[in-house]
């Protein structure tokens, strides 16, 4: 009801994405925690394909979130596995920028004044 949404074109298709709950914020950081620890440990071509597989999930899982708020009656683990099956990568990374930005988790650095002769603070100074 009170949350953002944004029109996005992917190819001939028109798709509105929400803006994440603020509970949603909460569980996507508790979803990438766990991938975190599936991947701890792990290392050479393993770490490789369980790395890309977490970032995939990832990104379908934010996706299906986001597009859940379209349609409330389904079942929100029904849009991921649709999002898993049917989005291409590219897809998914452009649905994903567009959800970060307008969830406020993302900052754009374009909106940001940069002088080129001002050193950057630190706590030597």
């Amino acid at each position: 009801m009170f949350l953002k949404k944004k029109e996005v074109n992917f190819g001939d298709e028109q798709i509105v994405l929400h803006e994440l709950s603020a509970l949603q914020r909460a569980d996507y950081f508790d979803f990438l925690a766990g991938k975190e620890i599936e991947v701890a440990g792990l290392e050479g071509l393993e770490f490789t394909a369980k790395s890309m597989r977490s970032m995939a999930e990832s990104q379908v899982w934010l996706v299906s979130r986001s597009l859940w708020h379209n349609d409330r009656d389904r079942d929100v683990e029904e849009v991921y596995e649709e999002v898993a099956q049917t989005w291409s990568g590219s897809s998914l990374d452009e649905a994903v920028r567009v959800i970060s930005e307008i969830s406020g988790m993302t900052t754009d650095e374009s909106d940001e004044v940069k002088d080129p002769d001002t050193e950057p603070l630190t706590l030597e100074k």
